[in-house]
């Protein structure tokens, strides 16, 4: 039996931004025929026998990435409906490759390909007349880029330059078409309820609830025989609060509910709970002392560990081929340190996409085949602490010579190697309140008042880690703590995490779904030493007037 794939959920909320064709009814089924398949097919073999430009060389690959997607998406604010709509869309992306597996047209500058907006209807010619003004066009690209590059390698010295494309097996799979279904009515009242919840707490300035649900059904066709339909489904509600504190700074916290069904999603009264729970931290947050400057142990708590694994090392453990041209600007990979130690010793890190829950968590990162039309397998990267290779798309490098099924691209773009489910594991976690002794022993080691223990923070962004939300003060002399705001890490490199002190036993799930989706499946950990300073920014003042809460209390 067929499992859905979550990597949807993040990648078909695109949807919001797309115009808006009508009222929702509350859910629905994509058509379920080959029609888009046969016109893809149709349109690859004519392109793949007969486009060729004068002298210039045929293609000896074509790939195309077709979807189809519903979206429905709500948005509530103070009690009030500010939207509730349907859409549908249609695109296809192709990759036309001229030349080699060797060398070819790609790895020259970022490549993007051809993309294309589909038919709704199921008419195969006009689906087949935007696939192929689509081909054409990159084809012209292609012969164009290949000839740049010929003439780049012939001025150019490249030691060691791997091939740019490695082979693949062709799949043929048929997945059943994706459907959703949810109480359209029901749902508008259910943000409703939900953000009319924020009339209580009159301090908060802004805040909100999105729902959206999707369906989509995807295909993949290229010449080596691949012919290949999955179907993705995706539910989330999202729910957003802001105030500020005296001085004008800006405290932010949010809730993210994550499901393939809607009976996926929790209960509303915990919704309106965990509503409550924000609305009090945030005040109480608001109230709370600046930390000027600290230098010492930090503990992060599991889900602010895993944006910490994905700020410093995702990237890093992505093999990706350096683009002829750039000089290494921007090369992230950790292919060089593969053999060395990059972890503590009793660290071990693996990614397995195939799983969809851990525990009771949907992955975000999970899925089925990759956009290459790989299919994925459990990748051991780290043993006690050693790197030993690195996740691959079929663009080779110079270590890493097969894929791995981890080429995947978004909307845009060629595949480029993502982790998809990356768990890490320690073989000496400890408990809770070993850690917390743990980080307190390091603080007086170093004579230290106190240390520092993140509970939550912001997602990093360029290899960089985000803010804290809610950080603690942990006092040496009684372990009593402190909540404290207003300050960001200084810039903290991947080789920091050797400087890893402990970690925990227990894991839980940091899911990033904007772009690409991906999952981390973390312990808290204590860092021996990271340095943070005093947020120094302009910041608005309080509005002049008391919101209409305020006024009318």
């Amino acid at each position: 039996m067929w499992r859905r794939n979550t990597a949807t959920i993040a990648s078909i909320c695109v949807m919001l931004f797309l115009p808006v064709a009508s009222a929702a009814r509350g859910g629905g089924a994509l058509p379920d025929n080959d029609i888009p398949m046969k016109a893809l097919v149709d349109e690859l073999a004519r392109s793949m026998n007969a486009l060729m430009l004068e002298d210039l060389p045929r293609p000896y690959f074509i790939q195309y990435n077709a979807q189809d997607r519903l979206a429905f998406n709500m948005r509530a604010a103070y009690g009030a409906l500010l939207r509730s709509d349907q859409d549908r869309y249609r695109f296809v992306t192709s990759r036309v490759r001229v030349g080699s597996p060797k060398l070819d047209n790609t790895n020259m500058g970022r490549g993007y390909g051809g993309r294309a907006a589909l038919p709704l209807d199921d008419n195969i010619a006009a689906l087949r007349h935007a696939v192929w003004q689509m081909t054409d066009t990159d084809y012209k690209h292609a012969v164009e880029t290949l000839t740049r590059k010929q003439a780049y390698l012939k001025q150019k010295t490249v030691e060691d330059r791997p091939d740019d494309f490695s082979p693949g097996q062709p799949v043929r799979a048929v997945q059943p078409s994706a459907e959703i279904a949810f109480d359209n009515k029901q749902w508008e009242n259910n943000i409703e309820q939900l953000s009319a919840r924020f009339k209580q707490y009159p301090n908060i300035q802004n805040s909100g609830v999105t729902f959206f649900a999707g369906a989509e059904n995807r295909w993949i066709v290229n010449s080596e025989g691949t012919r290949l339909r999955t179907a993705d489904t995706g539910v989330s509600v999202e729910i957003h609060a802001r105030l500020q504190a005296e001085e004008g700074m800006y405290l932010t916290d949010n809730l993210f509910y994550l499901g393939l069904q809607i009976d996926h999603l929790p209960p509303i009264e915990k919704m309106l709970a965990d509503i409550d729970r924000m609305c009090k931290k945030l005040n109480v947050l608001s109230e709370a002392p600046v930390l000027e400057h600290y230098t010492g142990p930090v503990l992060f708590e599991p889900v602010a560990a895993g944006k910490v694994f994905h700020a410093l090392l995702a990237d890093g453990l992505c093999a990706t081929p350096i683009p002829l041209g750039s000089g290494g600007w921007g090369d992230t990979s950790l292919e060089k340190k593969i053999g060395q130690r990059i972890l503590p010793r009793s660290f071990n890190v693996y990614d397995d996409p195939g799983p969809q829950r851990f525990e009771d968590t949907i992955l975000a990162g999970a899925y089925t085949y990759d956009d290459e039309a790989v299919l994925p397998g459990r990748v051991t990267l780290v043993e006690k602490g050693v790197l030993k290779t690195l996740l691959a798309g079929r663009a080779p490098t110079r270590k890493i010579k097969k894929t791995t099924g981890h080429g995947r691209s978004g909307r845009y773009g060629d595949a480029q190697a993502t982790i998809g489910c990356l768990y890490i594991h320690d073989d000496n976690g400890m408990s809770a309140d070993e850690l917390k002794e743990k980080l307190i022993q390091a603080a007086r080691d170093e004579g230290l008042e106190f240390g520092l223990r993140i509970e939550s923070m912001e997602a990093g962004g360029y290899g960089g880690l985000g803010d804290p939300i809610y950080a603690y003060k942990v006092y040496v002399d009684d372990g009593r703590e402190e909540l404290i705001r207003g300050m960001e890490f200084l810039p903290t490199e991947t080789r920091s995490l050797r400087r890893i002190l402990a970690a925990g036993t227990e894991r839980k799930v940091y899911n990033s779904p904007a772009g690409i989706p991906v999952s981390i499946i973390a312990p808290a950990i204590v860092f021996e030493e990271l340095e943070l300073t005093k947020i120094e920014r302009e910041f608005d003042k309080l509005p002049i007037l008391k919101s209409p809460a305020q006024r009318n209390k």
